[in-house]
């Protein structure tokens, strides 16, 4: 267990070599034999003990979390010891011997409500007519039912994670049923009927806790054998996943709190004679989840393996391998990739008002530059682009600006030295003629922001997408900042709270949906951990999931950092 565990800062030659750990601190809970009748429902009168949990109950009662909620609305608060809570009595039938609690008071019967699940009948005379939309941008639910001949509500019908307030998103695949006319094909996007009969018979609300133990497989290059207490710091890169695996365990010391239990097997995978090792072990057989970071050079070999053993594989780093979860179905990228934070940065920009100055010098991606200029030009805004050159006058430039309203200024450079001699002067430009300015870095700078004049990005209220953030004032950040230190003698990297994130979303969201946990966590809201912000959209139809969302860091000239 992790709490009689010590991991010494600087050495981990052994660890990671066919490791086998499980987090159990269940507290049994004993089903009640008391119930209660309220209207036409029969309900479990449970008196909850120190140490059960919503998750814990819902398992040894069969119920969802929804449905204990919805009996129980003072659990949206929290579940707390010496309450007395209902649970529905799922077998409930007018036959039922049941013994009914003489003490609990009968409530008058309420109106039953208008059915609104999907009936076999309903999905028998549909299935023929059963198409796949895809969200675009401006989708909206009114407007795809007035498309499909519909109405919101038989859109909601069938697709039950949705409600008339949520949030569609790019690229999320919603079940519709044409009600009335033709449709022309053209107009349509649809996908094959095998993959739409799929998607419906997952139902995120139910089926929950398929095991009472978690069999994950973790797997990261450490090179363990190399590294010893006097040259680990030399080992950069090994040192990373160290510490990412520390922030992993982590983790499932807080899941077990959650009487989550995680049976980890964790390999030391680094060439192919370590990752065949990896493969072959019995642990791959059970396994419901791999999380790794695969070296480049073995990624080939590792996809053709994962794929035939359809293991859902959460990679932990690759967000530089842009298409690598369009075709394998079971990959899940966990750090949003460049392109979808450069979409991001067009919807900003889209929306500010008054001209937009685009500063560049030498461009090595034509297509990709060009390809954000035409975006922001077809949504209507003035694009004026400056070519600056590097150790030059560039007298022309301040003639881009105007000194009566803000400029908004995106330098499109990856160069570290060209990013900081524009930025001193168009820093030097504010401060002489007090243009107010707004600029913009790319999302690649954040490999040497830290290098960058902190006086020039505030004074020049420096906005930039990362994937990486973390609010030292938030009261989990400290916690975990507290622990970490309690066990590991030395403070948290980015990489110890990454571990601590992946571990956190994904694993509690596989105890959660089961073998779904996929398909529901594609249709999940946004959830911000310690550091990272998770968003899943399908990547195509026979693609796997991809991280689509980021965080907007904007520097003010008092010093803040707002965090959108």
């Amino acid at each position: 267990m992790l709490l009689t565990m010590k991991i010494l800062k600087y050495i981990f030659a052994t660890v990671l070599l066919s490791l086998a750990l499980s987090v159990f601190a269940q507290v049994e809970i004993k089903k009640s034999t008391e119930k209660v009748r309220i209207g036409d429902k029969v309900y479990y009168v449970h008196h909850v003990k120190y140490g059960e949990t919503i998750y814990s109950l819902c398992r040894v009662y069969n119920v969802s979390q929804e449905e204990l909620v919805a009996a129980n609305p003072q659990l949206s608060q929290g579940l707390k010891a010496e309450q007395r809570i209902k649970i529905p009595y799922k077998t409930e039938s007018k036959s039922d011997n049941t013994k009914i609690s003489n003490s609990a008071k009968q409530e008058s019967r309420p109106k039953k409500e208008p059915e609104t699940e999907i009936s076999q009948t309903d999905t028998a005379q549909k299935q023929d007519s059963a198409i796949k939309h895809k969200i675009k941008r401006g989708d909206n639910l009114s407007k795809i039912a007035k498309k499909y001949n519909c109405t919101v509500e038989e859109i909601l019908k069938f697709n039950p994670s949705l409600n008339k307030t949520s949030k569609l998103k790019k690229g999320q695949y919603l079940t519709i049923y044409p009600c009335k006319g033709e449709l022309q094909q053209t107009d349509i996007d649809t996908v094959a009927v095998e993959t739409l009969i799929e998607a419906d018979k997952v139902d995120c609300g139910k089926n929950l806790y398929q095991s009472d133990t978690l069999n994950v497989v973790l797997m990261l290059p450490i090179k363990a054998g190399e590294i010893n207490n006097l040259s680990v710091k030399n080992h950069r890169n090994a040192y990373d996943f160290v510490e990412f695996y520390e922030g992993f365990l982590l983790s499932l010391d807080s899941l077990r709190n959650r009487n989550i239990s995680v049976n980890l097997t964790a390999f030391d995978v680094y060439d192919e004679q370590t990752l065949k090792t990896a493969f072959n072990s019995p642990s791959f057989g059970k396994a419901q989840m791999i999380i790794c970071h695969i070296p480049k050079n073995l990624m080939a070999m590792f996809t053709n393996i994962a794929n035939e053993l359809k293991i859902p594989v959460v990679l932990s780093f690759q967000s530089d391998m842009e298409n690598i979860a369009e075709n394998n179905k079971y990959f899940i990228q966990s750090i949003t990739p460049l392109s979808f934070k450069i979409e991001k940065l067009n919807k900003i920009l889209c929306s500010v008002e008054n001209s937009i100055v685009v500063i560049y010098g030498e461009i090595v991606d034509t297509a990709n530059f060009n390809n954000f200029i035409n975006i922001l030009k077809n949504c209507g805004k003035t694009v004026k682009k400056y070519r600056y050159k590097l150790g030059g006058h560039n007298e022309n430039l301040q003639k881009e600006f105007d000194g009566k309203t803000k400029n908004n200024i995106v330098i499109w450079s990856n160069n570290k030295v060209f990013v900081s001699d524009v930025l001193s002067k168009l820093n030097a430009l504010s401060i002489s003629l007090k243009y107010d300015m707004s600029v913009y870095g790319l999302p690649y700078w954040h490999t040497f922001e830290g290098s960058l004049n902190f006086d020039h990005i505030h004074n020049l209220n420096m906005s930039m997408l990362q994937s990486f953030f973390v609010d030292y004032n938030r009261y989990e950040v400290k916690n975990f900042i507290r622990k970490y230190r309690y066990y590991y003698k030395g403070d948290p990297s980015r990489f110890s709270f990454h571990g601590y994130d992946v571990g956190i979303y994904f694993l509690d969201k596989l105890a959660k949906y089961g073998q779904n946990f996929m398909q529901c966590i594609a249709n999940d809201e946004p959830a911000t951990l310690l550091q990272t912000r998770f968003w899943y959209n399908i990547s195509s139809p026979q693609g796997g999931l991809v991280n689509t969302e980021s965080l907007l860091l904007r520097r003010s000239k008092n010093l803040n950092i707002i965090v959108e």
